[in-house]
């Protein structure tokens, strides 16, 4: 006979201190492996302008919303500029996102076993995956946190002693909805519509709660506006946004991939039918839980479109530990699930150490090379080893730190590294990103007025795009030196 579910535990009573314990000692053996020169590259690169002054959007685009390069301007101005400092500010987001799933699970399980199991499925599909500062990394954490606060509301009548309570959290939760709106445009919407659906879904949650809900993101709105309008940077933002979310991502596709087939699919779809197994389960039997599969849905479908790949699928992985706990409240074979949540667990470990990092590069475990430059202070790849030492050498013998350069495409990290100025407006080149004739123009003329005379490109010319802007450095530079894939250009 199965004993009743809240005397299932095998923890001991200091679970939580093992937790923070088993947290710490992974997250400071792995945060500081691997080397994203595109992505982190371009975050970084961001903040860094942030911190000289600049303002995003009026200064400089950005295709996302900015909540993560402020808060990663932020940890510069208090600790310095480095990797490193990203690094360590992500991993203190991951270990604070890791202890409120863990607190979320136990509170609706009564668990400890089991909340030990979700906070290693978030460990072994998040930060083991992405461990830089990222949006939707920062996203899937004040998306939680809008959840928890949403928790109180839902959980408890709204007539009763708690409705104060209640009203409090509802608006907290708004709040956070739009703050996840800040860090990833689509998961904040994503986060928004999952609350505002369960608060109807749940009939004790009155339209009261709605209000407060809409005041809580309203409030959050209107300090961003202000903002906005403070640093005349409104008309700016409402371009960008369009540009690169609504007609670049949107309309054009320019990042869609196709959705995998066959056994692969299967892969891709886990995390969606597990929160949607767990919102039919909660619907039949634990109305007031209707909020947990609803957001992990919602961030699955919001974030796994246009671009499915498996960088897309590591977050919502992260957080299926909490719909699979609630299917487990009156699951007959816990064994079985408990053999699934370990299966989940290896498989994120086993992805995230021996697999490539980040999808494109070497694996986590061959990441052994240290790089004692102030501003990288990571470890790195063979590869690496060679090309971030060389590149800044190069550039340093060349030019002076007031100088500009120019990095063409997708290895924005350079900028960041060689402390070297960006001659135009744009973070980044992709050639998935076609700037258009104008643009193009605007960066051609950067590059004469501000007398550029070292460009740093990735890749081949055919793979650049932005046909004008390979046209003009083809003419106009001449091929220094290469290093694998990248190489060096002096003006002619």
């Amino acid at each position: 006979m199965i004993p009743p579910y809240y005397t299932i535990s095998i923890m001991p009573k200091y679970s939580f201190l093992l937790a923070v314990f088993v947290l710490i000692l992974s997250l400071t053996i792995f945060f500081n492996r691997g080397f994203s020169y595109y992505d982190e590259g371009f975050i970084l690169h961001a903040a860094e302008r942030i911190v000289s002054g600049e303002i995003p959007y009026r200064d400089f685009d950005f295709i996302y919303t900015p909540g993560t390069i402020f808060l990663v301007a932020l940890g510069f101005k208090l600790f310095g500029e480095s990797i490193l400092v990203g690094r360590v500010l992500t991993m203190s987001v991951a270990i604070l996102t890791a202890l409120l799933i863990y607190f979320v699970t136990n509170r609706i399980t009564k668990n400890k076993l089991l909340s030990f199991f979700s906070l290693l499925v978030y460990l072994s599909w998040g930060p083991m995956h992405i461990n830089f500062p990222w949006p939707t990394l920062f996203a899937l954490s004040t998306g939680l946190l809008s959840t928890f606060f949403l928790s109180t509301t839902l959980m408890g009548s709204l007539d009763s002693k708690k409705s104060s309570l209640g009203m409090t959290n509802a608006f907290l939760a708004g709040m956070m909805a739009f703050v996840t709106f800040l860090f990833k445009q689509n998961l904040g919407m994503a986060v928004l519509l999952s609350s505002l659906l369960s608060l109807i879904i749940v009939r004790k949650a009155k339209m009261k709660s709605l209000i407060v809900l809409a005041l809580g993101v309203f409030m959050a709105f209107a300090v961003f506006l202000t903002y906005l309008l403070l640093t005349k940077s409104t008309k700016s933002f409402i371009d960008n946004f369009y540009f690169y979310t609504v007609k670049t991502v949107l309309l054009d596709q320019a990042f869609a991939t196709d959705f995998p087939k066959g056994l692969k699919s299967l892969i891709y779809l886990f995390p969606g039918l597990v929160s949607l197994a767990s919102l039919i389960f909660v619907y039949r039997n634990k109305k007031n839980y209707i909020h947990l599969p609803l957001f992990t849905l919602f961030f699955y479908l919001f974030g796994i479109r246009p671009t499915t790949d498996f960088v897309h699928l590591v977050l919502p992985m992260a957080s299926i530990g909490i719909p699979l706990s609630l299917i487990l409240l009156k699951a007959k074979q816990k064994i079985f699930v408990y053999g699934l949540f370990l299966s989940i667990i290896v498989s994120g470990f086993y992805t995230g150490l021996w697999k490539n990092y980040y999808r494109w590069d070497s694996s986590l475990i061959k990441q052994t090379y240290f790089i004692e430059d102030p501003r990288t202070r990571i470890l790195v790849d063979q590869k690496f080893n060679r090309v971030i030492p060389e590149v800044l050498t190069f550039i340093s013998g060349k030019s002076k730190k007031s100088d500009n350069i120019f990095v063409f495409y997708n290895a924005a990290m350079f900028y960041f590294l060689s402390e070297r100025k960006n001659p135009t407006r744009y973070i980044n080149f992709s050639p998935d990103l076609s700037l258009g004739g104008s643009r193009e123009k605007g960066v051609i003329n950067n590059l004469k007025e501000k007398n550029v005379k070292i460009v740093l490109t990735h890749e081949s010319p055919d793979r650049w795009g932005n046909p004008l802007i390979t046209k003009f450095i083809l003419k106009n530079y001449q091929k220094k030196k290469e290093i694998f894939e990248f190489a060096i250009w002096e003006k002619k």
